[in-house]
């Protein structure tokens, strides 16, 4: 789903509508466990295969270690965010967790678009210039939560009228 760029609609009565739709916070894995598992078994075997090619043809010199280390280290750097990553959503904005996690508070928010992509949705936000900030959803409540901040963040926003209270009373 594109997005146009956001209409200047008043920021408070955006943030208000963030601020009630995502007042209990929504939260999930960054990947889908079969993009997780595919992952891992893509990493395993390139690392089986680089253990075998570089110890299968004679002494171990320090070459050859180093090219180890470097293999091991660049396979297994982004394995815990991938593995154990985490997407928040909240009143504030979004957030992920990993080793270079990300975050864009609602306010900062110019441009936002959700690509449905079938192992990694994701939520490509632009927060001014430079580049954009992407954001994975691992399961269909992220889903849901993403479709909801691009509604409201791209569409229309009621001004909020100063009489009428935040939230029901009961």
């Amino acid at each position: 789903m594109i997005a146009p760029p956001m209409p200047a609609a008043p920021r408070d009565a955006r943030s208000a509508a963030l601020g009630r739709a995502f007042g209990q916070p929504v939260s999930g894995p960054t990947y889908r466990p079969l993009t997780r598992a595919l992952a891992l078994l893509l990493v395993l075997g390139i690392l089986g295969w680089g253990l075998r090619s570089l110890g299968g043809a004679g002494p171990m010199d320090s070459t050859r270690l180093a090219a180890l280390a470097i293999l091991v280290a660049a396979l297994l750097w982004p394995m815990p965010a991938l593995l154990f990553g985490r997407t928040v959503l909240d009143a504030e904005g979004i957030r992920q967790t990993g080793w270079m996690g990300r975050d864009a508070a609602w306010a900062q928010v110019h441009r936002v678009r959700f690509v449905r992509l079938p192992l990694a949705p994701r939520l490509i936000v632009s927060v001014g210039f430079g580049r954009a900030r992407v954001f994975q959803s691992g399961s269909a409540e992220l889903d849901a939560a993403f479709e909801q901040a691009v509604r409201l963040l791209t569409g229309p926003v009621a001004p909020i009228d100063p009489d009428t209270p935040d939230e029901p009373t009961r």
